[in-house]
């Protein structure tokens, strides 16, 4: 289960609900996860080893946001952009997933 901070914001939810579900996710919750784990993935300057907290309280530090909110935001309308395609094509769609770093 995610924590408190990591909540989605509100007007995210629907949009996030809905990739939940047409990409097979267990969950809202499963969504958040997978977008800040891979999200947090694409800076160098981050301990990968360290806890998900801590590695988001780095990114505010050194990127300047202006808290943990408004980076989960970004990282979420990162991933949601990533995953909310026009491409009726499901090998483009994992070709790109994969390119942009959402999939192995």
């Amino acid at each position: 289960m995610l924590r408190k901070r990591r909540k989605p914001p509100k007007h995210l939810v629907s949009r996030l609900s809905a990739v939940a579900k047409d990409h097979k996710f267990s969950s809202v919750d499963a969504v958040v996860e997978h977008f800040l784990t891979r999200g947090l993935a694409q800076f160098p300057f981050l301990d990968a080893s360290a806890p998900l907290d801590r590695q988001l309280d780095q990114l505010v530090d050194e990127r300047g946001y202006a808290g943990v909110d408004e980076a989960i935001e970004h990282l979420l309308l990162r991933g949601l952009r990533a995953y909310e395609t026009t491409t009726s094509d499901p090998k483009a769609l994992e070709e790109r997933l994969r390119g942009l770093g959402y999939i192995d």
